[in-house]
């Protein structure tokens, strides 16, 4: 497995209007220490970066502490908006409200540029050229790529479609950030968001965001969620220790494909023997600390055997989603969307 920390660089001096040799505040210069923390025990192989100064700069500090040269990589490099940075001279969000209407309207065609700029297809389109470089290169390496916040949301948004202008809205002020992305032979299979103020926080599902997305548009996959039918009833698990009943489910383990895990999962936590599984559509789940891509499945049980010795007690049949349920603020979306299926 090939894994890959984009760090977003830290605070910058944005009353300087050079994009290239923009620097970091004070703020941003003591927060790579931020950075520096949080990758001294991940086996770094290689470090990459934007040239642009900020990105640089950001990542160098835990770079001369391990000994890594920094392969700079232009394609890499930031969003160039275009003539529209012209008129905000000193500061590029000297206007903010312009600087929402500039970014709602290229995320909402990403083909849409300005005079002399980039569109956001553009963007992808290096900084995926670049990264699919790397990642032939040097494989099963653990890897860092000092990014920016417009770069690396493009890059975000090649493997999860659910990542849009709203998304990055709500990172502009996020500096440093961090970014994981595990890679297979099947590409994506895994993407983690890290505020590195609050490295260890834990997922927090009840404030979550559940979007829907066609089966196929997501391609970082964490989860699977298999609804069953079985009895013309459906299907549903209660964890031992617990009083709330939810759809099999769970981790996509290393090396496996969702279908995989759906089958393994689906068997260990209902006991069915005897089974069609189907895969209906992708979603994914945004929360303030990552957002959590899964697939969905409907499978119809003809044979349960006896429950695996695991952490379920028992199985039982509902006519609908059951009062008492996990993760009450994902099934049911998720329920309305099978129930259309």
């Amino acid at each position: 497995m090939t894994t890959i920390y984009f760090i977003r660089h830290a605070e910058a001096d944005n009353s300087n209007s050079d994009g290239r040799n923009r620097p970091l505040t004070d703020k941003g210069m003591n927060d790579r220490a931020l950075v520096r923390e949080f990758l001294q025990n991940k086996s770094i192989d290689v470090i990459f970066s934007s040239p642009f100064k900020r990105a640089v700069d950001t990542v160098a500090d835990f770079a001369e502490k391990r000994g890594l040269t920094i392969e700079l990589i232009e394609d890499f490099r930031e969003h160039y908006i275009g003539s529209w940075r012209m008129h905000n001279v000193g500061s590029w969000i000297a206007d903010f409200s312009d600087f929402i209407s500039v970014c709602e309207r290229q995320w909402a065609d990403f083909s849409y540029k300005y005079p002399g700029g980039e569109s956001l297809a553009e963007v992808q389109e290096r900084n995926i050229s670049a990264l699919s470089d790397i990642l032939s290169r040097y494989k099963d390496k653990n890897i860092v790529i000092g990014t920016h916040g417009a770069a690396l949301s493009t890059i975000i948004n090649y493997f999860d479609k659910t990542y849009l202008c709203e998304n990055f809205m709500a990172i502009i002020d996020l500096t440093p950030w961090v970014v994981r992305m595990d890679f297979n032979e099947n590409g994506c299979i895994g993407m983690k968001k890290i505020d590195l103020f609050q490295p260890y926080q834990e997922p927090d599902y009840g404030c979550g965001k559940v979007v829907i997305a066609s089966l196929g548009d997501l391609k970082a996959y964490r989860f699977v969620v298999i609804f069953s039918r079985y009895q013309n009833k459906w299907l549903y698990c209660r964890m031992k220790g617990s009083d709330t009943y939810g759809s099999a489910g769970g981790h996509i383990e290393n090396g496996e494909t969702p279908i995989e895990a759906a089958k393994r999962e689906l068997f260990e936590e209902t006991g069915a023997m005897k089974y069609t599984i189907t895969p209906v559509f992708d979603y994914s789940v945004h929360i303030p600390t990552e957002y959590s891509n899964g697939q969905v499945f409907l499978a119809h049980i003809q044979e349960l055997g006896e429950l695996p010795d695991s952490e379920m007690a028992e199985v039982k049949l509902f006519d609908t989603i059951p009062d008492k349920m996990r993760f009450p603020q994902i099934l049911p979306v998720l329920y309305e969307r099978i129930q259309q299926c």
